[in-house]
């Protein structure tokens, strides 16, 4: 019964409400209108995040960034095109939701395969990571767009921006929690098991993004990006999903034309399967250590200074 719940009318669930959500849109069209420049929109979100006082000197220093250059246009670009489709800001974060709970579906059922035969069964179940990780980057994006649609549309608002934190870390949660079922960080080969280093993992995220949730909420406005951002950490997942979606998929391949000449990816397919979720993980781990002891670091530094500056 538990099978049947998860392995057909769970998809069907998110399928649904993932329909019902764009239809819910077609009643919903925004009138024409003229935005503010991509330009216009990085510095406005510059503004938000307490750079108003620096403006053009961050503008010019993030417009050489691969988020200037690439993330944001992608967002503003997208947000465009979802007002075309009718949806606000919410609906876009709900998107986010059940995309993300598709692609723990996804990989709990993919790894079902990961322990099968390694050159005829696990690669029809490993190459459904490459749309897996192409869905995590969608979701990347379209973690953005929600606050760019609000941003175009000028309806910033605090539910909003708490509805979409809430989101993130939910999303954050279930794209390492998938990893744990059917023992994908089990290395039963040297008796080992890194299911830990997932659950450490979430513990850093959520105490990173606490950190500075507090940080702002404590008065201090200007928040300094480390490499342990949520797209950073998108960026990770979908690239280790892709490596391992498309060596199997290349095996795939190779057992469909001729099986015994699958024998030419024998240790490079055979290390992707025993180590690539393993590498993802220490990366990960690597990251958010560090990222987070700098952000304890300015956090704690700027606050006791705004303590300091009180007194005076």
């Amino acid at each position: 019964m538990a099978d049947i719940v998860f392995g057909i009318i769970f998809p069907l669930v998110l399928l649904g409400l993932t329909v019902i959500i764009f239809i819910s849109g077609l009643s919903n069209k925004y009138p024409e209108r003229e935005f503010m420049s991509c330009d216009e929109f990085i510095k406005d979100w510059l503004k938000d995040h307490g750079q108003a006082h620096k403006l053009e000197q961050q503008f010019a220093q993030m417009k050489k960034d691969p988020s200037g250059k690439i993330y944001m246009p992608i967002t503003y670009k997208g947000a465009k095109i979802f007002l075309k489709l009718g949806l606000s800001p919410n609906k876009v974060s709900y998107l986010n939701l059940i995309f993300s709970f598709f692609i723990f579906y996804g990989v709990v059922m993919a790894t079902e395969g990961h322990s099968l035969d390694i050159f005829s069964q696990q690669p029809f179940y490993g190459s459904w990571f490459v749309l897996l990780g192409l869905l995590v980057l969608f979701t990347g994006i379209i973690d953005g767009i929600d606050g760019a649609i609000a941003r175009l549309l000028d309806i910033k608002s605090k539910s909003g921006g708490w509805l979409d934190n809430v989101i993130d870390r939910v999303s954050d949660t279930l794209m390492l929690v998938c990893l744990i079922p059917n023992n994908f960080l089990v290395l039963s080969v040297f008796g080992l098991d890194f299911t830990w280093m997932a659950w450490t993992n979430i513990l850093l995220i959520f105490i990173y993004e606490y950190m500075r949730a507090r940080h702002e909420g404590l008065g201090l406005k200007e928040t300094k990006p480390y490499i342990g951002e949520r797209i950073t950490r998108i960026m990770i997942i979908g690239t280790f999903f892709l490596i391992y979606g498309f060596s199997s998929f290349t095996v795939l391949l190779t057992y469909l034309i001729s099986p015994s000449a699958t024998a030419i990816w024998t240790a490079s397919h055979t290390g992707i399967t025993i180590w690539c979720m393993l590498i993802y993980q220490i990366s990960l781990l690597g990251i958010m250590i560090v990222s987070s002891i700098q952000l304890a670091r300015y956090s704690y530094t700027q606050l006791k200074k705004m303590d300091e500056n009180k007194g005076e």
